[in-house]
């Protein structure tokens, strides 16, 4: 079924390239509705002013990179009745598309791509087209053989042009009906960028819907393309680009319990890296650049699961960023996912995905290199093997694991395996003593033991708390039962006021029972808020953080209100009393009952005075203590501690606990 066409293009960076684009669909589309996400980028003010003279364009300027796949879904929200042309700002409309048009009228027919010009001469038109991923056709790619095996079994590229491809079509310039998008659902937003092409459209075939590529025998190509050139001027970006596209082909052949076809890839293409002619030279010549800008200072690796939010994923970003900036060659490994994080990641950190037991991961040719991250079985894994291996190869390598998670205060909180590795670490890092009390409570860990708090770039000072009116209160969590939303509820209702009101920000699993449970008559005082883009967004509308759950660690949410100057309630579990200077910078509550927590509210409400107090000092303790620079100030004392010597800009070792 024909339906409007509407053009989505998802910006970044290049506001010439956007314009030439714009300028193409203007030519050949007249007809079409054009929308344009911009994804939040060094070129986005030059893209607000092309905006200014295109008011016949919708825009979304969005305060962040979402990555391409999520920014592309909410473009196709924005047009729920419009088969769409999903067209990257750097390709160029030739020709009107007609033939590509009737193919996506075609019933049954899921997706088009019209042949694509390169004016590089690099790819033949239909190269767009590709036959189903495999390890060995994505290493052939990798290794750049995959045109000269062209139309023979282990290569993804056809011999000649297809009608119907049994692989997937790459989105430079793609037609999607919307009846299957309404059928099949979103991208997979898993994937940052890259990838959702390669599984979207499989996913379409296996529901019996078509995969299309329309050649125009006389008009010729109807789009023109060079690839990569949002980033084809930004060495970095092109790099970081190239990083994603390997993580995409290893999650998209499969990374299922860190084994799976896409742990296969991993380990093909890494080896290619060292035995490929052609890549061992400049990667060897990048190793040595690298060590030589060091000036003394280790290598580090910096490890997580994954970047998707939560607080110690944004820990792990905030910390290569602030290495790489000092002067360490830094690379970030994800073991198990990518995740929106990646945005925030300074393009000079080396981003990879390996499997956990893959711990072949390149590294500055510095004298002395570190791995940092988790405590989970999977980074464990990683590190004692990466450390290990290197000393194999001669290379001084040590661990410091970072401890992030809540203390059991009845039972270990470890594994006896994890724990036992642990033991054999070059040192540990805690979140504060009381943390590292909780955790060695029922098990022991290594005997060097350091301290280093999270911390965050201060936010904006907030104003304080009004003196009349009611007292706005709000919690910015992930809704499980254990963060004690429903405890908080229960407190705030039990005291017979009406001069507060409480905004729950978040959403979780447990979200729809603890609507359900919350009393009808605080309707008009319990809001339910939903997903807050940031902070400042939940803060905005509010004068007091809750942080009722006795399960934490060390919650970065207090600190991104304390900064704010924003007073903060919390429940005294793990670091909380500390961070909160035990009551002179925060309202402690224990133990954590309804009871306790009514009484500390009604104080709250009694004294607004004390509460505007407590907000001033709180953003006095976290300036001083929970800064992100503050925070690798000692990671880089710990590094000074293990190594047993000074480097450039640290000469003193981390005081122990």
């Amino acid at each position: 079924m024909s339906r409007d066409l509407a053009v989505c293009i998802v910006s970044y960076r290049r506001a010439d390239l956007l314009d030439r684009a714009l300028a193409s669909v203007d030519k050949w589309l007249p007809e079409a509705r054009v929308h344009v996400w911009d994804n939040g980028s060094s070129g986005s003010p030059a893209v607000r002013e092309l905006a200014a003279t295109r008011p016949d364009v919708t825009w979304t300027f969005s305060e962040f990179n979402l990555g391409y796949i999520a920014a592309m879904n909410q473009l196709m929200a924005q047009v729920p009745d419009c088969d769409v042309l999903q067209l990257n700002p750097d390709a160029e409309l030739l020709g009107p598309c007609t033939r590509a048009r009737e193919a996506l009228a075609e019933s049954g027919v899921a997706v088009v791509s019209p042949t694509v010009l390169d004016p590089e001469g690099r790819d033949l038109p239909w190269d767009v087209a590709h036959r189903e991923q495999g390890v060995v056709r994505n290493l052939l790619n990798s290794a750049g053989y995959a045109k000269r095996l062209r139309g023979h079994r282990a290569s993804d590229l056809y011999a000649s042009a297809p009608q119907r491809v049994d692989g997937y079509l790459t989105g430079c310039a793609l037609f999607i009906a919307r009846d299957a998008w309404d059928v099949l659902g979103e991208f997979d937003e898993q994937f940052f960028v890259y990838g959702e092409d390669a599984t979207w459209q499989p996913n379409a075939r296996r529901h019996g819907w078509e995969l299309r590529l329309v050649d125009d025998p006389v008009a010729g190509p109807q789009v023109r393309h060079s690839s990569g050139g949002t980033v084809a001027d930004d060495p970095l970006a092109s790099m970081r680009g190239s990083d994603l596209l390997r993580s995409a082909q290893v999650m998209v052949l499969g990374l299922e319990h860190n084994a799976g076809r896409g742990s296969l890839y991993a380990a093909g293409s890494t080896l290619l890296d060292r035995v490929q002619r052609s890549k061992r030279g400049p990667r060897r010549a990048r190793l040595d650049a690298l060590a030589a800008q060091a000036g003394g200072r280790p290598a580090v690796v910096v490890i997580t699961n994954g970047l998707r939010p939560g607080g110690a994923e944004r820990q792990r970003v905030v910390l290569a960023n602030e290495l790489v900036e000092r002067g360490h060659p830094v690379t970030l490994v994800c073991l198990q996912h990518l995740g929106q994080y990646i945005s925030e990641l300074d393009p000079r950190v080396r981003m990879l995905m390996q499997p956990w037991w893959q711990p072949v991961v390149d590294v500055a040719a510095t004298e002395e290199a570190i791995v940092v991250g988790g405590c989970t079985r999977t980074e464990i894994g990683f590190a004692t093997a990466w450390r290990a291996l290197g000393r194999l190869t001669g290379q001084k390598r040590f661990w410091i694991p970072a401890a992030h998670d809540p203390a059991e205060l009845d039972r270990p909180t470890y594994s006896e395996a994890q724990a036992r590795a642990l033991r054999t670490a070059d040192g540990l890092l805690v979140l504060s003593r009381q943390h590292h009390e909780d955790l060695s409570r029922h098990q022991r860990l290594t005997e060097r033991v350091m301290v280093a708090p999270n911390g965050l770039t201060p936010g904006t000072p907030l104003g304080e708390v009004p003196a009349t009116g009611p007292v706005r209160f709000c919690m910015l969590t992930r809704l499980k039962t254990y963060k004690n939303t429903t405890l908080l509820i229960r407190a705030l209702d039990s005291l017979g006021r009406d001069d507060w009101t409480l905004d729950v920000f978040g959403d979780g699993p447990d979200r729809v029972e603890m609507e359900a449970e919350t009393p009808a008559h605080l309707a008009d005082r319990v809001r339910w808020r939903g997903v807050s883009p940031g902070p400042d967004h939940a803060f905005a509308e509010t004068d007091v953080l809750c942080v009722p759950s006795g399960f934490e660690a060390f919650p970065l949410v207090m600190v991104e209100a304390m900064t704010r100057g924003m007073p903060v309630m919390a429940s005294a579990s793990g670091s909380v009393p500390e961070m909160l200077d035990h009551g002179a910078a925060g309202v402690v509550v224990e133990p954590v009952t309804v009871e306790a927590w009514a009484q500390a509210l009604a104080g709250v409400l009694d004294d607004r005075a004390e509460l505007a107090r407590l907000g001033r000092a709180g953003r006095e303790r976290a300036l001083a203590l929970y800064t992100d620079s503050a925070m690798v100030d000692a990671y880089q004392h710990a590094f000074v501690t293990v190594l047993g010597r000074a480097f450039p800009g640290m000469e003193q070792p981390a005081a122990t606990v």
